[in-house]
């Protein structure tokens, strides 16, 4: 039951503020190229190459919706289940 409700909650928090789980914004990445523009040393090799290559994608943001909402449903119905209101 604890477990359900925290994937309950990561779920939720999936669904309504997907950038928490987000590897890289767009802030971050024009900043590291700030940085890196102004003289900063390169993380790893072509670092700036990459940053202007892979730009931001919001549907990145909807694939973590999406398994935000697959997590609310499979641990909703496991709580219910566990109530004893559905029998599986």
């Amino acid at each position: 039951m604890i477990a359900s409700s925290i994937l309950l909650a990561i779920g939720l928090a999936l669904m309504f503020a997907p950038r928490l789980f987000a590897a890289r914004s767009e802030a971050t990445r024009l900043r590291r190229l700030q940085e890196i523009r102004e003289g900063g040393s390169e993380r790893y090799f072509e670092e700036e190459r990459d940053l202007l290559a892979y730009k931001f994608d919001h549907r990145f943001l909807m694939f973590w919706r999406v398994m935000g909402a697959v997590a609310v449903v499979l641990a909703a119905r496991d709580l219910i289940e566990q109530s004893g209101i559905i029998s599986g």
